[in-house]
């Protein structure tokens, strides 16, 4: 174990802190690992040994099944899908510095199901309630109350409009500005991040909105204009809170990307509340990413196309065998992963590289 920590030890300054932190909690399930019944003798002999098939499989079973948890009132709880893929990704990284020669059987993790999306019929239906909601009569007793509530519906018409429209995620939401929107509100700037790619060139596309969104946008412009009156800092921000914080700070202050999601998913509670038992009537996803998911806009595949046949027209695939030179624009560089988005094994291993060189440049 000592190995393995001293190894781990030595990849600061090429990862990052917080994957620093993950591959020590794998050292730190390791070290619980190794003595028990389940894992091989020969597994607490060098740090090699941990990376055989024997050793990883016996070690996967005990980790997903939460037996090398840190804590001891959580041993026994299942690992959440998304930690075990962090643990499958610290192994595979560590393989490569234990046994740098040596190809390691990695366990699989099964695919879940799908992630449920929107279906057309359910986005008609959601518009529909939306705009409904948003002529009724303010909720409440009176005074602030009711003003909150009627800029709170104008804000979630405004949001899910743009979101059918665009499709764009939490983050890019969170970084839209006024001046992204063209002329009479047609249409918006988008500037897109593949996921897990932020160290990658955007794609920047202009997005037509509808005239339903146009509406709804309009409507809750005039009422954002009213709220980051005076408030610092948020003169561009789109989408901003409509209400004082339990921490004291005054409506109108930019929302961040975790806000807008969790904003979203408390309305649609409510509207699958109301609407449940009405007849032909499906529960909505209750997260922003599945009405995201659920179509790319025309827009955006038309500007990705173009964008991919002038760059294979200008730099074609190099013949399978022949090595590659690393100039710009050929594959087995970052430049392809970035900009056609290849993810042949040679594009995926360059621009991991090109990352951690960046971050140690850094440091």
């Amino acid at each position: 174990m000592r190995q393995l920590a001293a190894v781990v030890d030595g990849m600061a300054g090429t990862v990052s802190e917080s994957r620093l932190r993950q591959l020590r909690m794998v050292v730190g399930m390791f070290d619980r690992a190794v003595g028990r019944d389940e894992m091989p003798a020969r597994a607490s002999r060098t740090a090699a040994q941990l990376f055989t098939w024997a050793a990883l499989g016996s070690f996967w079973e005990l980790a997903v099944d939460g037996e090398l948890r840190s804590r001891a009132q959580d041993v026994g709880l299942r690992l959440p899908l998304a930690t075990q893929q962090v643990v499958l990704s610290c192994l595979r990284q560590m393989a490569e510095h234990v046994v740098p020669d040596k190809e390691v059987r990695l366990p699989v993790i099964p695919l879940g199901a799908p992630r449920a999306t929107t279906t057309p019929e359910q986005e008609v239906a959601l518009f529909r309630f939306m705009v409904e909601l948003a002529g009724r009569t303010p909720v409440g007793h009176g005074g602030q109350s009711r003003v909150v509530n009627e800029n709170y519906r104008t804000r979630l018409l405004a949001l899910a409009a743009v979101v059918l429209d665009t499709r764009s995620r939490v983050g890019e939401l969170a970084r839209m500005r006024v001046q992204d929107f063209g002329d009479g509100l047609g249409s918006v700037r988008v500037a897109r991040r593949q996921q897990g790619g932020a160290h990658l060139e955007p794609l920047e596309v202009v997005l037509p909105l509808g005239r339903e969104a146009q509406v709804a946008l309009r409507r809750w412009l005039r009422v954002r204009d009213g709220l980051v009156d005076g408030v610092a800092g948020a003169r561009d921000a789109v989408w901003v809170s409509v209400a004082a914080s339990n921490r004291g700070e005054p409506p109108g202050l930019p929302l961040r990307a975790q806000s807008i999601g969790v904003s979203y998913s408390r309305g649609v509670r409510w509207l699958n509340g109301v609407m449940a038992g009405r007849v032909g009537w499906e529960p909505l996803p209750d997260r922003l990413e599945g009405l995201r998911r659920a179509r790319v806009p025309d827009e955006e595949v038309r500007v990705r196309e173009a964008r991919a046949k002038a760059w294979e027209a200008e730099h074609p695939r190099r013949p399978v065998g022949r090595p590659a030179t690393g100039r710009r624009g050929q594959h087995g560089t970052e430049y392809a992963y970035n900009i056609l988005e290849c993810r042949c094994p040679e594009c995926t291993e360059a621009a991991t590289n090109a990352r951690r060189a960046r971050r140690a440049l850094r440091r």
